[in-house]
């Protein structure tokens, strides 16, 4: 505050020589003496006159007018502001702001002048400016400095010199990863002669992984990250992997606007990834409210508001909140606006659900790293088996002879009993397959009862032949093509059926929900249930109980065919009605697919009920299906299929859909552009079927596509068993000697798919490959995810911000003051982000840039920087914020470029040793006369600790920690599972970033060095100083454990070298990296000295001090000497220049 007074008394010194600017001079004036009874908010506007626009001074009401260009006497303006009439003078007297009479002539000027106004100055695109001249050439190392040293000059200043290379390499590093520099790395630099040693050194810096690791700090107050939910009872939320995705990104350099567009509508780009999905956990960190008796859409409603609030704060700039109530009082930011961007947001599935729901199950970065290298082992082995080598000519030779044999393998199934539900008929011909022929329906199913000469069956071979009596190119389906949506292998009734009306599901527990798919009930080989009538405990939405007896087996909810109860409640069921007593023989089960929600059915319970609702069979199931559980009752044994594989599979039909459980028309087998050939295909079973009497159903749900002629055969040879593709099969019609060097390739190819073991290698690749299907996703998070566009909100201005109290209706869109998006026809978070970061956004990329200014010089060129509108601060070097502002976007928005472009500044390099000059004239370094000094963050102070000590860990990612912290006896107000358990190994030693992060009660040490709690996003963090700060670096845990720790290191060398003054020396220079000055030296000598007096005096708190560490028989360097050597470290630990980036 004192230095916005001194800027603006300078700039009035200045007026009489200067034309005034409306921006700079006048802005401000109205801004904050006259927009509150007379700016853009309509509703608490006095008199009906607006001081905002132009328009509105400059209107005429009765003859008087605010404001008349180059006339004084004719502006009312000017009147009222000089009245002495307590009742006429404006500001009045009860507002307690009166106008100087500086801030008045410099308003009588500006009229004077023409009275021109001029679009804010942050809401104008920024163009590139002419970089100045500067008289101190010496000491330009990029255009920054040019900026900078102009400002110098105008304020009558000069920069200072370059600091030391001990100070420069401890700034840099403490800069741009957040620690200080290794001894290593400090002996690297001092050593090096080289003029661009510094540099080279910034380049190492930025290459480190704890770059990411610092740098994400900063974008976790900004996305309010926590592991916590929030309010009252503030339970834990895993979602730690879009944490571990901001480090990634920032480590991997990721450009600005890409990383925006990931975080915003991540979901909604072509073909997300999955870090892209895991990208959009950005907006949902926000709130969620659990507490009985609350209201979801409330909450979902104040979820929406922060995630409006954070995007316009994080990337604008701009304060929104207040237009959530009322049209901005100071900025031309209407309350349809903010509502209209509100729309934009209210589009996605999340709704205050206790399961987080969306959610995604994802991989640790551990098990990225291993699936990585198992890839390119896999490509290595790959490469080596299609090699044409010896070995593995040798073995195409021995593989194609052997397929001479294959025939006899498999044996055909003969004596049939084939019938269809259309009533079609089944002619067998002398090779003992089957020609259909008769009647024909839209959809139809063959059921084949057989008996098998062979005791157990390892693999099935479908084959779909052509006939002459089959029109469109003579089959081999009944029409030209076929499409097999699903096989089934079962084994015959061997047990009697169970006699019921009702088929029930229930979910004992409470805050339960039942979704299902479909649930399929046999009588025989009919489901009668399509014919029933479903009911269930409560509806969620439409998603009623008849959905699932539609017949429709597709488990994705958004198709429109899952039924859901209502969420939260106790005790669902779901149950249907077969209307009569049936002879039930078999259940299926078919269970919700999308998300990762399918465990929501753990622990159901399913029963049949008699006609009076008697139980006569339940059965509970602990895990609930993936996709399907298959119910026998009748005591028939259900076939697993493992692999399949075709002659030829057409687009998007291949046959691994016909064992994938989905019945729906389009997801089976078919074969299209090679209809009119015979074709085959081969499904291997997870484990041998042990039964000769066998039933297959083949499902053809594919209107018009059903198969005209098969025949089916059985082996119980050892898999693996393949099909041969078409392509393999004509190229092996070729003679060996006329083979072109590609057939023999992808002959090799499909040899080591289909047979892993042929050789060492192959064994290798298939071992490689297990291994890849055993690495399951280990932790799960929570994700946006857009509304189908039949599901649509509609949004409404909430009067006062009261979602109960709606207005009109509003369209989607961004506030009008800003240059628009290219108009589509229904904006979304794509459509925002993508706005966001174009080029013609003026404020993306100033804020961006100023945000990374102040993490560098501790203030930002706007020091509001949450605030660049008309009531935050004026940019002191508007011309350089423009200019960096220009380099970023055209550089494609490279973070590390430009934070190399402000480090290797000599601004940046300056000695930051403050004079009486800079006293007087640039207190606050706003004018960057000297380098950057203030106090490390919470985060940077407790690794740093850590880091001199060699207690830290460089372990990355992963779930979050729990470091030891002060026993301030909290206990947990909803239950003991989320109390304070400190970790236990290197977890104790992890980088801040990693701490546990709960809302309600952050980590003690981090909130006392002014860490938010993130319940909302966090622009610029407080800086302030309080005792209780040093209690903090005295005696927290942490910090004497690196106490004792340091001073471990420090024993060692002065054991090594039998002089304690080394030691001394040693752990001075780790924590500041520097030689201690020789007074500084006497000093800790001292402290030494008195401290190791103290406790040989008392041998006992040394003990306590050090754990009793040390060898009790070695009179010269034992727990005395650790123990003051402990001491010397703490403080050490506490000196200001440890704490402070000089």
């Amino acid at each position: 505050m004192l230095f916005r007074c001194i800027v603006i008394f300078l700039a009035i010194t200045k007026i009489a020589n200067a034309e005034v600017s409306f921006n700079n001079d006048i802005r401000p004036l109205l801004s904050n003496h006259c927009y509150r009874c007379h700016g853009p908010d309509e509703n608490e506007r006095k008199a009906g006159l607006r001081l905002d626009t132009f328009g509105g001074a400059t209107n005429d009401n009765d003859g008087i007018k605010a404001l008349v260009p180059k006339n004084i006497d004719e502006s009312e303006i000017i009147y009222r502001i000089t009245s002495t009439d307590p009742d006429e003078v404006m500001p009045p007297p009860n507002a307690g702001d009166k106008l100087s009479p500086e801030q008045i002539n410099t308003i009588k000027q500006w009229i004077s002048e023409g009275g021109k106004y001029e679009k804010h100055w942050s809401y104008q695109k920024p163009k590139r400016p002419v970089v100045p001249n500067s008289n101190f050439k010496a000491l330009i190392n990029n255009p920054i400095d040019n900026f900078i040293h102009n400002k110098l000059e105008e304020n009558d200043l000069k920069p200072s010199p370059e600091a030391s290379k001990e100070t420069l390499i401890r700034r840099a590093s403490l800069d741009l990863t957040g620690l200080p520099p290794t001894k290593d790395e400090l002996k690297q630099y001092l050593q090096d002669q080289n003029e661009h040693a510094y540099e080279k050194m910034i380049d190492r810096l930025l290459a480190k992984e704890s770059y990411g690791e610092h740098w994400a700090r900063m974008w976790l107050d900004l996305a309010r990250y926590a592991d916590s939910a929030g309010y009252a009872d503030d339970p834990p939320r895993t979602i730690w992997a879009y944490r571990d995705y901001v480090i990634r990104s920032f480590n991997s350099n990721k450009p600005f606007d890409q990383f925006t567009l990931e975080q915003i509508a991540g979901d909604l780009l072509e073909n997300p990834s999955q870090d892209q999905l895991v990208a959009t956990a950005f907006h949902r960190n926000t709130q969620t409210n659990n507490e009985g008796g609350t209201n979801d859409e409330e909450y979902r409603n104040v979820a929406i508001v922060d995630r409006v609030n954070t995007t316009l704060a994080t990337w604008m700039g701009t304060t929104m909140a207040c237009a959530q109530c009322h049209t901005h009082k100071y900025d031309p930011i209407s309350h349809e606006d903010y509502f209209k961007t509100f729309a934009i947001f209210n589009q996605t599935q999340d709704a205050d659900r206790r399961d987080e729901s969306p959610i995604i199950k994802v991989m640790s970065q551990g098990q990225r790293d291993e699936l990585k290298d198992l890839e390119e082992k896999i490509k290595q082995l790959e490469n080596e088996l299609i090699a044409k080598n010896e070995v593995n000519l040798k073995a195409l030779d021995k593989w194609e002879n052997g397929l001479k044999e294959d025939s006899k393998k498999w044996k055909p199934l003969k004596s049939l009993i084939l019938k269809a539900d259309s009533g079609a008929t089944f002619n067998k011909l002398d090779d003992e397959s089957y020609l259909v022929s008769g009647k024909e329906a839209p959809t139809d199913t063959y059921h084949i009862s057989a008996n098998s000469s062979i005791e157990q069956i390892t693999a099935i071979r479908i084959e779909t032949l052509t006939h002459e009596s089959l029109s469109h190119w003579k089959g081999p389906g009944r029409k030209g093509n076929f499409v097999l949506n699903e096989i089934i292998l079962s084994s015959a009734q061997n047990s009697p059926t169970k006699k019921g009306r009702y088929v029930r599901i229930d979910l004992p527990g409470n805050g339960k929900m039942i979704h299902l798919a479909e649930v399929e009930v046999f009588s025989g080989n009919q489901n009668v249930a399509l014919k029933g009538i479903a009911s269930q405990s409560s509806d969620y939405l439409n998603a009623k109980a008849s959905r699932a007896i539609d017949g429709n087996t597709n488990g994705d909810y958004n198709k429109g065919s899952v039924s859901h109860t209502a969420t939260g409640k106790n005790d669902p069921f779901w149950e249907v009605d077969l209307k009569s007593i049936q002879d039930i023989s078999r259940i299926i089960i078919w269970n919700r697919t999308d998300g990762t929600v399918s465990s929501r059915l753990d622990g159901y319970k399913l029963s049949i009920l008699d006609k009076d609702r008697k139980a006569i069979w339940d059965k509970t199931f602990s895990k609930a299906p993936t996709s399907n559980e298959v119910v026998s009752l009748s005591g028939e044994e259900h076939a697993r299929f493992s692999k399949a594989t075709s002659s030829f599979d057409q687009e998007k039909f291949g046959v691994s859909l016909a064992i994938d459980g989905d019945d729906g028309g389009h997801s089976g087998w078919a074969v299209g552009p090679n209809a009119g050939m015979n074709h085959h295909a081969v499904f291997e079973l997870q484990s041998p079927f042990k039964h000769k009497d066998l039933k297959f159903t083949l499902k053809q749900t594919y209107a018009e596509h059903a198969i005209g002629r098969l025949r089916i055969l059985v082996t119980d040879e050892p898999l693996p068993q393949r099909a041969i593709p078409i392509k393999i099969a004509k190229i092996l019609q070729t003679p060996k000697e006329k083979r072109s060097d590609q057939q023999i390739s992808t002959l090799l190819e499909h040899l080591a798919e289909i047979n892993p073991l042929a050789n060492e290698l192959s064994s290798q690749l298939v071992k490689a490959k297990d291994k890849i299907k055993s690495i399951k996703p280990s932790t799960t998070v929570p994700v946006m995810k857009q509304l189908g566009n039949e599901k649509l909100r509609k949004t409404h201005i909430q009067i006062r911000g009261n979602y109960l109290s709606k207005g009109k209706e509003v369209t989607p869109g961004i506030p009008a003051i800003f240059d628009q998006p290219v108009q589509v026809k229904s904006p979304n978070r794509l459509t925002l982000a993508k706005w966001l970061v174009n080029n013609e956004n003026p404020l993306t990329s100033r804020v961006m840039t100023n945000r990374l200014w102040e993490k560098i010089f501790g203030a930002g060129i706007v020091a509001t920087s949450e605030e660049f509108g008309s009531q935050g601060e004026l940019p002191t070097h508007p011309e350089l914020l423009d200019w960096l502002s220009i380099e970023f976007m055209e550089n494609g928005w490279d973070m590390k470029s430009l934070l190399k472009l402000i480090v290797t500044s000599s601004t940046y390099r300056q000695d930051s040793l403050i004079n009486a000059e800079h006293r007087a004239k640039d207190p606050f370094n706003r004018w960057y006369s000297r380098g950057p000094r203030f106090r490390l963050s919470a985060e940077m102070i407790r690794d740093q600790a850590l880091s001199v000590s060699g207690l830290l860990s460089s372990k990355m990612y992963g779930a979050p920690v729990r470091p030891p912290q002060p026993n301030l006896g909290v206990k947990a107000a909803f239950g003991g599972g989320i109390d304070w358990k400190t970790s236990e190994g290197e977890d104790r030693y992890r980088r801040g970033i990693y701490t546990n992060w709960r809302r309600s009660n952050p980590y003690p040490s981090m909130t006392t060095f002014d860490a938010p709690n993130r319940e909302v996003c966090v622009v610029r963090r407080d800086r302030t100083n309080t005792p209780l700060q040093a209690l903090v670096t005295l005696n927290d845990p942490v910090y004497v454990e690196a106490a004792v720790s340091l001073a471990r290191k420090m024993y060692t060398v002065a054991k090594s070298e039998n002089n304690v003054v080394s030691g001394l020396q040693e752990g001075f220079k780790l924590c500041l990296s520097r030689t201690a000055k020789e007074d500084e030296l006497g000093k800790i000598s001292k402290l030494f000295n008195q401290s190791l007096e103290h406790y040989q005096n008392n041998p006992e708190l040394a003990g306590l001090m050090t754990g009793n560490l040390m060898d009790k028989n070695n009179d010269s360097f034992n727990n005395s000497r650790l123990a003051a050597l402990t001491v010397v470290g703490n403080v050490l630990l506490n000196l200001d220049e440890f704490l402070m980036k000089r």
